[in-house]
């Protein structure tokens, strides 16, 4: 018998949440992990050749080589990687790497004033994702063979080796699902349908929320299952989903144009267009799958400037204006139409989700229907993506780490002095000055 209710019907089609509404069936989750859906072709080591990257990832720089080839004397590319150097931030990096673009210009912030260093793209054929464009002639095959598989952002970042590994097991993906599982934020999934089989159902849908509770962690360190959650309405953190199950699997009838998640990432948010999923109830109770779309490109080359250029760089081996240049030429979606300037770039993640249950905000019942929330006068509104990542004790500024008292010694004039003053006497000349300008 459908629990349906004709008044909660109303309230759905009206764009209004009704409380408690029922669905035929319904299956919830906490997300307990996602990444980036990178094919993995090595056999061993996140640095070694494989099908995805024949030649490997992208190799250690020579830093010295790369000031010298952006303009630096050899004795001041020397000098400017030495750890005594007073331009380096302890733990942070050489602030004066920055400056390597034309006439000196910070090549975090304007990566098109530096030619193009070059960047080890995926050259396999192999991906996960979804045929986003509907041309089965172009893009990767799948894994199981199908065809047309759009993922550029794989191509793009698949030999990065900060991106590149098993699954679970690339530094990004391991890193930020620390960040979720150590409580930086929680991520809920009800599933509900109008059949009789859940397995077998013609019109399902799929909605992601979030929750203010944080992750409860088994004896293992896993997530632990059958906890409770609420649900905490938010304009912009709900995606929903209008799918179809068939012996389990859960596909989207139709992409959705536009929904939004929390990113494992430095950009923290996801925005997706054209976004689909293909998700599959398991036997064990978990729900897991692939969510995809196009999402934009040139915040992941701003975050990763904003989390520190230099130490990104130097950590992950890579030129920052060179995944500015490799997103850019493999961008391959515009809102705009076919003619409009290629915006965003096709991607998909994979999702894994244990059982649990999800609550309304108020705990007073079990939302058993996958419904929008958005309208609900509690809902946190709609805000724009961060400008910049913030780091607790670190305070950066173009891809630049400030000094204490706002001081910078690096710049784009500064002088590439020879071993002499001392980085305090250097930070107390600079402080005079700042002082005897009226602080410019």
């Amino acid at each position: 018998m459908k629990r349906t209710s004709l008044f909660t019907a109303a309230c759905l089609m009206s764009g209004l949440t009704a409380g408690a509404a029922y669905a035929d069936w319904s299956k919830s989750f906490v997300v307990s992990w996602y990444e980036a859906a990178h094919y993995y072709g090595a056999e061993t080591g996140i640095t070694d050749p494989g099908t995805d990257c024949p030649a490997g990832t992208n190799p250690e720089i020579d830093w010295e080589e790369v000031l010298i080839r952006a303009g630096y004397t050899e004795e001041e590319a020397k000098w400017l990687r030495h750890p005594e150097h007073p331009y380096r931030v302890p733990n942070h990096g050489q602030n004066q790497m920055a400056f390597r673009g034309k006439d000196r210009a910070n090549v975090y912030t304007q990566p098109w004033t530096y030619p193009d260093p070059g960047l080890t793209e995926v050259s396999g054929d192999i991906s996960e994702g979804f045929d986003l464009d509907g041309n089965p002639e172009t893009g990767f095959t799948s894994p199981d063979g199908t065809p047309g598989i759009d993922n550029q952002f794989y191509k793009t970042t698949g030999c990065w080796k900060y991106f590149r590994g098993p699954k679970h097991l690339s530094y990004n993906a391991e890193s930020w699902n620390d960040r979720m599982l150590e409580g930086g934020w929680t991520v809920t999934v009800v599933v509900s349908g109008e059949g009789d089989d859940p397995m077998n159902d013609d019109n399902v849908t799929v909605a992601f929320y979030d929750s203010p509770e944080k992750l409860i962690k088994d004896a293992q360190g896993e997530v632990a299952w059958n906890y409770t959650f609420t649900v905490s309405p938010n304009q912009k953190y709900e995606a929903i989903f209008d799918a179809k199950t068939e012996n389990g699997r859960i596909q989207t009838k139709a992409p959705m144009d536009e929904v939004w998640f929390r990113d494992t990432s430095y950009v923290k948010d996801l925005q997706l267009l054209k976004a689909q999923l293909d998700l599959t109830l398991n036997e064990d109770g978990t729900l897991t799958g692939l969510v995809g779309g196009y999402r934009p490109w040139e915040p992941v080359h701003d975050q990763h400037v904003d989390a520190r250029g230099s130490v990104i760089e130097s950590l992950t081996w890579i030129e920052l204006p060179a995944l500015w240049y490799a997103l850019k030429r493999n961008a391959d979606y515009s809102p705009e139409g076919a003619d409009g300037e290629k915006t965003h770039i096709s991607y998909a993640m994979r999702i894994e989700a244990v059982p649990a249950y999800v609550m309304l905000e108020d705990a007073s019942d079990q939302v058993e229907m996958a419904q929008s929330f958005k309208t609900d006068p509690k809902a946190e509104p709609f805000a724009p993506m961060p400008i910049a990542v913030k780091f607790s004790s670190v305070n950066v500024i173009d891809g630049i780490v400030v000094e204490k008292d706002g001081v910078f010694l690096a710049g784009q004039n500064a002088e590439i002095i020879p071993p002499g003053p001392t980085r305090e006497e250097l930070m107390a000349r600079k402080m005079e000055q700042m002082a005897a300008s009226g602080g410019q």
